[in-house]
């Protein structure tokens, strides 16, 4: 069953690749100088002002994750609703949950490292079981609290589907990335552009799990 919806996920890449090009790239690619311009050589720890530096590029990737996540999942909704929307416009539209999805991620992110250091399996469980919550949040207009728990009581039923779909995407981009990675040696303009493309490749995993968070609520009407 995950291989099929994996096939569904790839097929709406396909097909939505430059709507969701013109909403996730400009940002991820000024992330990408962001970090560049902040961090440079990040092998040169002699450098006094890098951690000030790392927690500014951090705090820019959390200000601006907002802005393409939630407009990406707007997009998803508008194209399942046969009204697909602007890119810009699904952009704009994420700025009325953009604290309570900064929020919803922040929570997600503090569950699943505090599980991972409990012996990792429980961050791998916490992962699962909070992984549509984002889509709660954004969709149902959920407080960040609601949404994870909307997303912990919708997610038991399909837990299997959601691990070996997402373990299989992060993995697959994951072993990706950090071929071409090595391939590109020290370029650092390389290894800058190949970061941005990894990251936008990354919308798999949110669009499979927008897929999985449809079928669920498919189920829970009938």
């Amino acid at each position: 069953m995950a291989f099929d919806y994996l096939r569904q996920s790839l097929f709406f890449f396909r097909q939505h690749l430059l709507s969701l090009a013109a909403i996730q790239l400009p940002f991820l690619i000024l992330l990408a100088i962001a970090n560049y311009l902040l961090l440079g050589d990040l092998n040169d720890t002699s450098d006094p002002n890098l951690q000030m530096n790392t927690g500014l590029a951090s705090l820019i990737r959390l200000a601006l994750l907002p802005l393409y996540l939630g407009g990406t999942i707007i997009y998803l909704q508008s194209v399942i609703d046969n009204k697909p929307i602007h890119p810009l416009t699904a952009v704009l539209s994420s700025l009325s949950c953009w604290g309570r999805l900064l929020l919803t991620y922040i929570l997600n992110a503090l569950a699943v490292s505090l599980g991972l250091m409990l012996l990792i399996i429980p961050g791998v469980y916490f992962g699962v079981r909070f992984s549509v919550a984002d889509y709660a949040c954004v969709l149902e207009r959920r407080s960040p609290i609601d949404a994870m728990r909307q997303s912990w009581e919708m997610t038991p039923e399909y837990f299997w589907v959601l691990l070996q779909g997402l373990a299989l995407l992060m993995g697959l981009l994951f072993l990706a990335n950090l071929s071409v990675t090595r391939l590109l040696g020290d370029s650092s303009l390389l290894v800058t552009a190949s970061s941005v493309l990894f990251d936008f490749l990354s919308v798999l995993v949110t669009i499979y799990g927008f897929r999985i968070y449809c079928v669920i609520r498919a189920d829970q009407r009938s």
